[in-house]
């Protein structure tokens, strides 16, 4: 990889290091190749003019639905990777629950064999923890692990057989993987398509409650506690499951927490009226939830941010809300929405954000922790926190465009992201613009 690329004058943000400053930054090579306050560029180098910009370790996503295998007309592992990459992502975590889930060598094998022919970035594959995501008979999480599955989930379905789920920590202990959990009561959820609350009730569709995400929080908690095994609780979205996860960790519990940035940006009450660009799981919560969320991610009680990025077909979205899929995407917009909502706002400092991308991710998942290093791969992203943006998924890379942020005027953006030493995104009406001095 003869590559060379020398970024001049950013502001180098490295939590993993804890390096925040001015630098210049070579790559070559697929390495980044130099570091120092002032390097002269050489014939070789593409020069970006970084002055102003935040140069990170390239972010992670711990929490990405690719549908590759058998529902590529919603999402493959080309335009998945290359929307990651368009948000400023050099990793994604895949989920399990494909056509057919990961629940087998042989499935793992074809992934792992897709992703080394298609995938432009890194991505690391999660196996289901039971057979078929049927919550009864476990997978070979062994075998499964040895194979490089980063982490076990039957995302989309929650363990309702606690007795399972206690035999299922305790194999997922012995492959030193975390399960990850999508906590929600089946049977207090059924039905329903929005949060269970006054607004919503007057649409006339049937709501879901707070209480079916934190029932199952609770009851999981218990199980942790019996086993003491590492549990991860993916887009959390109520008060009371951030207080029963502090508590859980007050214990002493080795338990940890994502949330997503449209839980972060959203409440019921941003909901359009029946546009099921609005309908995920969890649902969008009240306000006072919202703020827990942001108080949980200070506080440490939330440990990182994930997208859940859900992509669907046209058809299967603009349909009668009851009916319509569920989920929405987000890696495009997921670090604009967060600087907003968390940066801009003051609620926490860029340093605090970019780990809750990077260094986070990567600690709850076991993986190298992605810093900016002599020596070390060149997984970067570029960012200029004061880019003005609007958003259009029909432009964007991924092929479904089932956003509630579509039309939304964004401010920060990830306009150059490198993987492994290449150029993988640009935003190159951005760098001419700025190159030009306009």
């Amino acid at each position: 990889m003869n590559e060379s690329i020398l970024f001049k004058g950013a502001t180098v943000i490295d939590p993993t290091s804890g390096f925040e400053g001015q630098q210049d930054v070579r790559v070559k090579d697929g390495i980044v190749a130099a570091m120092h306050a002032n390097l002269t560029a050489d014939e070789a180098d593409t020069v970006i003019a970084a002055r102003g910009l935040w140069l990170t370790p390239g972010l992670i996503d711990m929490h990405t639905h690719l549908r590759d295998l058998g529902q590529k007309d919603k999402e493959d592992l080309e335009s998945g990777t290359k929307a990651a990459a368009a948000g400023g992502f050099t990793t994604v975590v895949a989920m399990a629950n494909t056509d057919p889930p990961v629940d087998n060598s042989s499935t793992l094998a074809v992934l792992l064999a897709r992703i080394q022919e298609r995938a432009v970035i890194e991505v690391l594959p999660i196996a289901s923890v039971t057979k078929g995501l049927q919550g009864a008979e476990l997978t070979n999480m062994v075998e499964l692990s040895d194979m490089g599955a980063v982490a076990f989930s039957d995302d989309g379905m929650c363990i309702a057989n606690l007795a399972v789920l206690r035999r299922a920590l305790e194999y997922a202990r012995l492959t030193g993987r975390r399960i990850i959990s999508h906590a929600e009561d089946k049977d207090l959820s059924v039905g329903g398509s929005l949060q269970e609350c006054c607004g919503t009730s007057s649409y006339g569709i049937k709501g879901i409650p707070s209480a079916s995400e934190t029932a199952a929080v609770a009851r999981e908690i218990e199980i942790v506690r019996l086993t003491n095994a590492p549990y991860h609780f993916t887009h959390i979205s109520c008060a009371a499951s951030v207080q029963l996860i502090d508590r859980a960790k007050q214990d002493g519990l080795p338990i940890t927490a994502d949330v997503t940035p449209h839980h972060l940006a959203l409440s019921v009450d941003d909901i359009e009226p029946f546009d099921s660009n609005y309908k995920m799981k969890p649902p969008l919560r009240l306000q006072s939830d919202q703020a827990a969320l942001v108080a949980g991610l200070k506080d440490g009680t939330i440990d990182a941010i994930a997208t859940d990025h859900a992509p669907h077909t046209r058809m299967e979205k603009e349909t009668v809300l009851e009916d319509a899929a569920v989920g929405v995407i987000g890696l495009e917009t997921a670090f604009s929405i967060c600087y907003e909502k968390l940066v801009a706002s003051g609620a926490l400092k860029p340093s605090h954000l970019v780990e809750l991308f990077t260094t986070k991710p990567a600690q709850i998942l076991s993986l190298p922790l992605p810093t900016l290093k002599v020596g070390l791969p060149a997984n970067i992203t570029l960012i200029d926190p004061g880019h003005r943006w609007a958003y259009d998924p029909r432009s964007g890379a991924s092929k479904s465009h089932n956003s509630p942020f579509a039309g939304r005027l964004m401010t920060g953006k990830a306009i150059l992201t490198v993987f492994r030493g290449k150029i993988v995104y640009r935003d190159d009406t951005y760098l001419s613009s700025r190159n030009n001095g306009a």
